[in-house]
């Protein structure tokens, strides 16, 4: 144990903490490490022990004292882990095997062969195949000898460091200055001391342009000056931390392009709205961040916000969004393309999940990819025409009229329904007709089909469906069964009586015709063709 100082990381029975004291707690005798450790949970004081300080925590319960014997006493290099792990082959073996050396020679005897550069040549290849090195959970806690990294693993370009027992990022910048490929690092779950000037380390963090820092307890103030570290930073993962304001994080990480704040407790808006300004920014994950609202009030109902301009994807899962008007507010952004929305409150106010895709689509019209799912022009057109069916007479009630001249919905309606206007403006006004509602008698009224799929194994879905229901959601539901691609899926049916010699084939050719119009009936076989695009 002595190379633990004040400040070295420990593990104590599983548990990770950080030595603030070393020495003696009178009454008692013999050395003591005083510890703050990362759960608070795990201690029983703040440093203090019968009135006298012997150390300082950020939590009033996350210190406690103890002995030597209790900490685990592995601990390595990052060369050593590296080696470990991966094999490595050590100075004086070349990776050749022995028994190769040698032949037999006339008289029978083995006969030493000399191998010319075998050693260099053997270290070239294990070394310089080392791209993506994952060193997780190793006890990692310094990088080894001088220069040792850059001639084991000179081209690695993704390395995962994270809960380990590296104690400050000067440790970790004696890792990263020998290796001049580095592009993504991964520090999560260390409580890395931030080093006076930040800026010093910059030389040895100038190619990495990914960071993963989750986990570490980490504010606002501690971040923004991290920032004079990273120099060439993209992508910047701080989930699951201590950040609740977002203030000058735009102006001090310029240049992102992906922001991860998952799991940090902003609860309001208007802190993302901190980051409206931010030109490069691309994605930003919000997930988890007690968010109850969404609202771009700069602009008005129809129109595009200045904010978050070149935003494509925003993930807003596990918060406690209630209104289908938070969603409307995302088609306010101008490049908005990809969207995960999931454990919100609003997505269960309709207990259909394939109706809950569908409306997230219809609200957002740029929106191509819905909780990493692709969304195809066909599924988007099934949205739009079921959310015209869905508010279309509510649109009349308001004012609205396929008239243009006495189209006049209310405002409250364009509030609740910005996208609207648009909708009809592309597939056509509904009339009163349309929409509607079908008789109960109807709607009990269900179809009990074959769905087999021959490029699946003749896979056989026995399904009973509306005959209401429209090919286009029949192709969603074969989907969802098989996973095939919207966009590539062909129907047809068969008869379903025994009776019947020669079976017609007859194609589903109008996604927008129901079933009924097909005259399809109970036993019928709906056959299912995928033709790639």
């Amino acid at each position: 144990m002595a190379d633990i100082t004040v400040g070295s990381r420990i593990i104590c029975e599983g548990n990770y903490g950080t030595v603030r004291y070393l020495g003696e707690v009178p009454p008692t005798k013999g050395q003591w490490f005083g510890v703050e450790w990362d759960d608070p949970s795990r201690g029983k004081h703040d440093g203090a022990h019968e009135g006298v300080r012997y150390f300082h925590c950020r939590h009033p319960t996350g210190g406690s004292f103890v002995r030597a014997k209790k900490v685990d006493p592995e601990r390595q290099t990052c060369y050593e882990a590296l080696k470990d792990k991966y094999g490595l082959a050590s100075d004086g073996d070349t990776g050749v095997n022995e028994e190769d050396l040698y032949v037999i020679g006339r008289s029978a005897k083995k006969v030493m062969v000399e191998m010319v550069g075998a050693e260099k040549v053997s270290k070239q290849q294990s070394h310089e195949k080392l791209i993506e090195v994952d060193l997780r959970d190793h006890k990692i806690v310094s990088a080894g000898p001088d220069g040792i990294l850059q001639t084991t693993a000179p081209n690695i370009t993704e390395l995962n460091l994270s809960k380990n027992l590296l104690p400050s990022w000067e440790e970790v910048a004696k890792i990263t200055s020998q290796l001049h490929c580095l592009e993504m690092l991964h520090v999560s779950e260390n409580m890395l001391e931030l080093p006076e000037d930040p800026a010093s380390l910059s030389p040895a963090l100038q190619t990495v342009k990914i960071v993963f820092y989750n986990r570490v307890q980490l504010q606002t103030e501690q971040l923004l000056r991290c920032s004079s570290m990273w120099p060439a930073l993209r992508e910047l993962h701080i989930c699951f931390n201590n950040i609740t304001v977002l203030d000058r994080l735009g102006a001090q990480f310029p240049a992102l392009t992906l922001l991860n704040l998952e799991g940090n407790l902003l609860h309001d808006w208007q802190e993302v709205l901190k980051l409206g300004g931010m030109k490069s920014l691309e994605t930003l994950i919000v997930n988890d961040t007690g968010l109850t609202r969404i609202a771009f009030k700069d602009m008005s109902v129809g129109e595009k916000t200045d904010m978050f301009p070149c935003l494509k994807s925003i993930s807003i899962s596990r918060n406690k969004l209630q209104n289908w008007e938070d969603i409307n507010e995302l088609n306010k952004l101008q490049c908005l393309e990809e969207l995960e929305c999931r454990s919100n409150p609003v997505l269960s106010l309709d207990t259909d999940k394939m109706a809950v895709r569908l409306w997230l689509i219809a609200r957002i019209g740029g929106l191509r990819v819905c909780n990493r799912s692709q969304v195809a022009v066909k599924e988007r057109e099934t949205a739009e025409f079921d959310y015209i069916k869905k508010y279309g007479l509510e649109w009349l009630g308001a004012g609205g009229d396929p008239e243009p001249d006495k189209n006049k919905p209310s405002l409250k309606f364009q509030q609740t329904h910005p996208r609207f206007a648009e909708i009809i403006a592309k597939h056509g006004a509904p009339n009163k007709m349309e929409l509607e509602p079908v008789t109960t008698a109807l709607k009990k009224t269900l179809l009990s089909v074959k769905i087999v799929c021959p490029s699946r194994g003749d896979k056989v879905f026995n399904k009973k469906v509306p005959g209401t229901m429209t090919v286009q959601k029949l192709k969603i539901l074969i989907q969802r069964l098989t996973k095939a691609n919207f966009s590539d899926l062909k129907l047809s049916y068969t008869s379903g009586k025994e009776d019947q010699e020669e079976k017609q084939e007859i194609e589903l050719d109008n996604d927008m015709r129901d079933l009924n119009f097909y005259s399809i009936e109970n036993n019928d076989v709906i056959l299912v063709q995928e033709e790639s695009s």
